[in-house]
C-alpha cells in the first residue's frame, strides 16, 4: 500500500523553527556556563552537575507526557554503548570549552555530519554518491584548514573537539537505527543518567571542590537550559521537517561568537571562519542531497518508517543526538 506523506502545515513549520532556534541558543548558554565555571573544577565534576540538572526537565517532561514508564527500554545495550560514547565524549569536548573560544570548538564540531555520511557506509551499509563524497572530502578539507596542521592548532583540546564529533557521529548511526522504536526522550535521559552516575563515582573516588553558591547557580541553570534545549530541539523536528530544522543549528555560531565576545573577549580568527565556512557548506549540501534522495522514499513509506532518517544536531551534551 503506498502512503503518500502530507506536508506539515505552515504553523507547525513555524512552531518548529521557533523550537529550533530556542533549542541551540540554550544550547550556547548551557556550553557558556560549562566554560564559566571549568576552571575552577575538576572536569568530572563540571560534568556531574551538568548531566544531573540537565535531568530535570527531561524527567519533568516525561511526567506530564505519560508518565516516566515511557523511559522503560528493551534495548539497555544501545543506551549503554551510545551512553559510554557520550561520555567520552562530553570529556573531550568540555576540556575543549575550557581551552578554546566556544565559537572555535563549535567549528570542529560541526564536522559531525561529515563523518556521519563517511561512517553511514561500513556501519550502515548505505550507499552514497558521488556527490556527498565530494562534499564530504570538500567538508575534511574545511577540518585541516581550521586545524593547520604544523601550526599550533592541531592541540589537545582541538583534537579533543573533534574525537568528541566522531563519537557523536557514531553514536548518531546507533540512534537512526534504532530510534523507531525507542521513544526520543529514553536517549537523552539514559546518557545523561549514565554519565550522572559515572562521574559521580569518579567525585567520591577522587575527590571535588566545594562550589560557591555563584558557581553552583551557574552549572545548575546551564545544566538545566541544556536539558530543556534538548527537549526543544527533539519537539523541532517533530513539528517540522528535517531539512528545514536542521540549519539552525549553526546558529550557534553566531551564539557562541557573541558569548565569547561579551565573556572572554574571544573572536575567531579569519582562516578558522574560513575553515568553518568550507564544513557548513559541506554540511548544508550533503543535507540537500540527503532530502532528494529520501523524497522518492517517503513516498511510498509509512511516517513511522521515516523516523529513523532525520539528522541531528551537533551535540555532545546532555545528549549528543535527538532524533
Amino acid at each position: 500500500m503506498t502512503v503518500t506523506l502530507a506536508a506539515p502545515p505552515r504553523a507547525s513549520v513555524a512552531a518548529g523553527i521557533g523550537f529550533a532556534c530556542l533549542g541551540f541558543a540554550l544550547y550556547t548558554c548551557m556550553d557558556t556556563a560549562v566554560k564559566w565555571v571549568s576552571a575552577g573544577f575538576p572536569l568530572y565534576q563540571v560534568i556531574f552537575f551538568n548531566s544531573a540538572f540537565g535531568l530535570l526537565p527531561m524527567l519533568a517532561y516525561a511526567q506530564m507526557t505519560g508518565g516516566v514508564g515511557q523511559l522503560r527500554t528493551k534495548r539497555l545495550w544501545l543506551h549503554a554503548t551510545r551512553s559510554a560514547m557520550g561520555l567520552a565524549g562530553s570529556f573531550t569536548c568540555f576540556h575543549a570549552y575550557a581551552e578554546m573560544p566556544i565559537a572555535d570548538v563549535y567549528a570542529v564540531l560541526f564536522c559531525a555530519p561529515l563523518l556521519i555520511t563517511a561512517l553511514s557506509v561500513p556501519i550502515l551499509g548505505e550507499s552514497v554518491g558521488w556527490r556527498r563524497w565530494t562534499a564530504v572530502g570538500v567538508g575534511f578539507i574545511g577540518v585541516m584548514v581550521m586545524l593547520r596542521p604544523g601550526a599550533g592548532m592541531a592541540n589537545p583540546a582541538v583534537l579533543g573537539a573533534l574525537f568528541s564529533a566522531v563519537v557523536n557521529a557514531l553514536g548518531f548511526l546507533l540512534l537512526r537505527r534504532f530510534i523507531a522504536s525507542e521513544n526520543r526522550i529514553s536517549f537523552g535521559f539514559y546518557a545523561n543518567s549514565t554519565t550522572a552516575i559515572v562521574t559521580g563515582l569518579m567525585m567520591l573516588a577522587f575527590g571535588g571542590v566545594m562550589p560557591e553558591l555563584r558557581d553552583l547557580l551557574a552549572i545548575a541553570i546551564g545544566g538545566i537550559l541544556g536539558g530543556t534545549a534538548y527537549l526543544f530541539v527533539t519537539n523541532a523536528y517533530r513539528q517540522a521537517p528535517a531539512a528545514v530544522v536542521a540549519p539552525f543549528q549553526y546558529s550557534q555560531m553566531i551564539w557562541g561568537v557573541v558569548s565569547g565576545y561579551l565573556l572572554w573577549r574571544d573572536v575567531p580568527d579569519p582562516t578558522m571562519l574560513a575553515g568553518c565556512g568550507i564544513v557548513i557548506a559541506s554540511g548544508l549540501y550533503i543535507l540537500h542531497r540527503e532530502t532528494v534522495r529520501q523524497a522518492p522514499v517517503a513516498q511510498n513509506a509509512t511516517p513511522a518508517a521515516t523516523v529513523a532518517s532525520v539528522p541531528s544536531p551537533i551535540r555532545t551534551s546532555p545528549d549528543q543526538a535527538p532524533g
